[in-house]
């Protein structure tokens, strides 16, 4: 809610008048930046609809309950799991019934409709993101020893993403530096794939009368694609990016574990 109301209140006019500044001038840059921004927000959603139980996680570790489980005839991978595949499932679902929402509303508005490809494409990329932010929250939890010390993360998280992402200020606005630290954050390679997904089509009618050299100016100031000193990284790169991070994360969440059961 704070995330719509500061894009309704003072970024979507701020960025419409931003991309049309940029020389780019068209009858659909109000939909192009309403897909840009909107995109953004679903994966702050998913990213931040994870904490609540991960907060009970943290409750169950600072309390003990945790000891009662981990003592329990059980697998301690089903158990750490299942806080984990609990925590992605709650975030998936409520994303996708936001994406959805936010599908009608452009129906409405705009009477712009998603290809099947499309959907189907977004609805991929907001499960692997919404995975994504539940390992990072998890491992960070891992290293959290108080319930209050997880309180004040989560808080702070909350601000952050939303500048992480791209979704306060464009990503091209950052200093280089800035933009290729953030560029190693996995949730910024799903927001740039989330939003390249839903504004291609749309790109394509703003960039139609404009030459192919200034495209990329579109694409990288608003996030829209990411590079790294100068180089865009392509779609297929992106995906074997958060592939391989899951992968890493999850071999560390494995090895946390092992150090438990000795």
């Amino acid at each position: 809610m704070v995330i719509l109301s500061l894009y309704f209140l003072f970024i979507r006019d701020f960025t419409i008048k931003a991309v049309s500044e940029y020389g780019f001038v068209s009858n659909y840059n109000n939909l192009f930046v309403d897909k840009l921004m909107t995109s953004g927000l679903l994966i702050v959603i998913g990213a931040t609809s994870v904490i609540p139980i991960i907060l009970l996680f943290v409750k169950d570790k600072c309390s003990g309950i945790l000891k009662d489980f981990l003592v329990a005839p059980i697998s301690k991978i089903k158990i750490i799991y299942s806080y984990i595949i609990t925590t992605s499932i709650v975030s998936i679902i409520i994303t996708l019934t936001i994406y959805f929402f936010i599908e009608l509303f452009f129906i409405l508005k705009y009477s712009y409709y998603n290809t099947l490809s499309d959907i189907i494409s977004s609805i991929l990329i907001i499960i692997i993101s919404n995975i994504i932010a539940s390992n990072i929250i998890f491992v960070i939890s891992l290293f959290i020893k108080s319930f209050t010390s997880f309180t004040t993360f989560e808080t702070l998280y909350g601000v952050v993403i939303g500048f992480f992402t791209g979704v306060y200020i464009p990503i091209g606005y950052y200093p280089n530096i800035i933009r290729n630290i953030f560029f190693y954050f996995p949730l910024c390679q799903t927001t740039s794939m989330l939003r390249y997904i839903n504004t291609s089509r749309v790109s394509k009618l703003i960039l139609d009368k404009y030459p192919t050299n200034t495209h990329n100016i579109l694409y990288e100031t608003f996030g829209v694609k990411l590079s790294f000193n100068n180089n865009i990284f392509q779609f297929n790169e992106q995906v074997l990016f958060v592939l391989i991070f899951l992968l890493i994360i999850n071999l560390v969440i494995i090895f946390y574990i092992k150090f438990i059961n000795k």
